[in-house]
């Protein structure tokens, strides 16, 4: 039986430590031209200050957690004595056939910008990046729980990418360049220093019943890639626990193996004096892996076990006998170890943004934004409707919705609220906002995001109309008669 519950811990902490990386930023920001995230987001969004600084520790905090659907209320339930259960029954009933958890972040170490000229913008940032996604089926709790059972079915327990991590560094130069009173264009080029990094190629557990009895098979090969040490996994018919070696001797040497380069680039496109249209594609681009590479594999590939039926019991066959040669007989066929691997690349996760700008009174903006997010094995598409009071220099408030379709359309969340507050305080530009998915309610929301920012920024750059003319027809004095 030990070794039953150790295969069974093994697989149920691969699906609950299963991450994969984009940089996520709250999409209400996308035209809030104050904050830092605005420009990365698009890189030819004019800053509006003609200087700033990104102070460290307190610029661009970003953390957004998703689900595929599915929240607290459905997995916890509370008794009539206020007591408080696991209810697998109705978390299996919330689920979709393919579900996930997301957890990303994006922290900006360092960063500045500045105006070169009247037409040209410069800026350079350190940022640290990070993703996780939890990818499991539904045929898994179904499983677990009794819920889903044999009935000449394949029971699929596992998807095709139920472990990916990526987290690195990305040292970044932008230039944005007024091309003419219509048209900005934006390039921002990326050089990226992976931390560390997890990715499933193969990932494959299944249960059937046919005529012959119940049959097992599985399949796993797993990357990995660390600059701080190396997995040793033995295999579950070891002795010997999972661990992770770590050599900090090696980091300095290591730091420069896991390479990579991407690039943002968009562009913006003024309509009319009250419209504006934009496009931007960010983090296009790869990283390559050599630091401290191990495969997890396994030993059998698409090793398989069948069972037929319990034997007729004799002297030399008792009942326990037999449980212990069908689990050594599971252990072999499944069994999975790790092993010295080779260098890797990975593609970063690529984001497609449309932005439209509609500014239909002097300080009131309508704004749609449309986004496409794509990665391994995923496609989710965004539709956003924000309003926003836009006093520029001083104070900026914008509140709207989105509309998620992820999974290439299969899952609908159609009420994902969010607002966004940006204030300049003498040379303090103070930014912060956030998001929730599906409900008010704490136990029925599917997710939520929030980001805070502070930093100084001098100078200032009209972000619609020339400032100069506006100024002139605010301040001039009516004739005598």
């Amino acid at each position: 039986m030990k070794k039953i519950l150790l295969s069974i811990v093994f697989f149920i902490s691969i699906l609950l430590f299963n991450n994969s990386v984009k940089a996520q930023y709250l999409d209400i920001t996308y035209f809030m031209r104050n904050t830092p995230f605005s420009y990365k987001m698009n890189p030819a969004q004019m800053p509006t200050s003609s200087f700033y600084v990104n102070l460290p520790a307190l610029s661009g905090i970003n953390l957004d957690f998703k689900t595929s659907g599915f929240s607290y209320n459905d997995l916890i339930k509370r008794r009539n004595d206020d007591s408080l259960y696991f209810d697998f029954k109705g978390f299996y009933n919330s689920l979709s056939n393919s579900n996930y958890i997301k957890l990303n972040g994006n922290f900006e170490l360092f960063g500045f910008g500045f105006n070169v000229g009247k037409k040209n913008y410069i800026s350079l940032g350190v940022d640290m990046n990070f993703d996780s996604r939890l990818r499991f089926s539904r045929d898994l709790f179904g499983f677990l729980s009794g819920e889903k059972t044999f009935s000449n079915e394949t029971i699929n327990v596992s998807d095709k990418e139920i472990l990916s991590v990526n987290s690195y560094l990305s040292t970044s130069i932008g230039y944005t360049r007024v091309v003419n009173k219509k048209l900005n264009v934006g390039l921002r080029a990326k050089f990226i220093l992976g931390l560390a990094n997890i990715t499933t190629e193969e990932s494959k557990l299944q249960i059937s019943q046919n005529d012959e009895g119940i049959t097992a098979q599985s399949n796993f090969l797993i990357r990995t890639s660390s600059l701080i040490g190396s997995f040793k996994l033995p295999g579950l018919n070891s002795s010997d626990s999972v661990e992770f070696d770590i050599n900090s001797d090696s980091i300095i040497s290591n730091i420069m193996k896991n390479k990579g380069f991407g690039v943002d680039f968009g562009a913006t496109y003024k309509l009319n004096d009250k419209m504006i249209l934009s496009l931007s594609v960010q983090d296009l681009g790869f990283i390559n892996w050599t630091a401290n590479t191990t495969d997890i594999v396994s030993k059998n590939p698409n090793g398989k076990y069948t069972f037929t039926g319990f034997e007729n019991m004799s002297a030399d066959s008792s009942f326990s006998q037999q449980i212990d040669q069908i689990v050594d007989s599971i252990t072999q066929a499944l069994d999975i170890k790790s092993q010295r691997g080779e260098s890797y690349t990975t593609m970063l996760p690529t984001k497609i943004y449309v932005g439209y700008d509609w500014n239909f009174s002097k300080r009131h903006h309508l704004n749609l934004l449309y986004k496409a997010s794509l990665g391994s094995n995923y496609f989710d598409n965004y539709l956003s409707v924000f309003y926003s009071l836009q006093l520029e220099r001083y104070l900026n408030i914008s509140l709207g919705n989105t509309f998620a379709f992820e999974n290439s359309f299969n899952n609908s969340k159609l009420f994902n609220p969010s607002i966004a507050f940006n204030a300049n305080l003498l040379v303090f530009n103070i930014y912060f906002g956030g998001s929730l998915n599906s409900s008010y309610n704490v136990t029925k929301m599917t997710g939520l995001n929030f980001f805070f920012g502070i930093n100084t920024s001098f100078g200032y750059n009209n972000a619609f109309k020339d400032n100069k003319t506006e100024a002139k027809e605010e301040t001039q004095i009516p004739e005598k008669e």
